[in-house]
């Protein structure tokens, strides 16, 4: 090619963010090929029914969160708000109720994890959670929580 035709492919390329070797592997996820499409929102978040004193609200989760930083993260304040801050370590977090086949599909909890429910929830139960021990992931998309009594603490980090 001319002198000048490789120039200004130099600068397509520089204004574009365009590599010769075809782009980085980010921006193939994010934007796609020809032969893989671009990854949607819906593909990367799950929807989830947080029930709290008896009203239902829909929250959009980004998948590999934990339901504590959706929360969190939620432009609802009412969903916000009932993640208070646990410690600075812990952050975030709330005692919530999942139904069964969600429970089914949870880990077994560790010895620190029951020690935190125990010391956080009040009147634990089989069906207990912390939010921050609920990973959004596929398999949860549609499912309902409940959102259960912690124990009352003063304001601020508790533990």
């Amino acid at each position: 090619p001319h002198i000048t035709e490789q120039r200004e492919m130099a600068l397509r390329r520089a204004i574009l963010g365009v590599r010769p070797s075809g782009g980085s592997a980010v921006a193939r996820a994010w934007f796609g090929t020809a032969s893989n499409p671009p990854v949607t929102v819906a593909e990367r978040s799950i929807d989830v029914t947080v029930v709290i004193e008896g009203v239902r609200h829909k929250l959009k989760g980004k998948i590999g969160k934990t339901l504590a930083q959706a929360l969190a993260e939620s432009n609802n304040p009412t969903l916000a708000g009932v993640v208070p801050e646990v410690s600075l370590r812990q952050g975030p977090d709330t005692h919530v109720s999942l139904p069964g086949d969600v429970l089914a599909l949870m880990p077994e909890l560790t010895v620190d994890e029951t020690t935190l429910l125990k010391d956080i929830a009040e009147n634990p139960g089989p069906i207990s959670r912390m939010a921050s021990q609920v990973v959004l992931k596929k398999e949860l998309d549609g499912m309902s929580v409940a959102v259960a009594p912690n124990r009352p603490y003063p304001k601020g980090a508790a533990i």
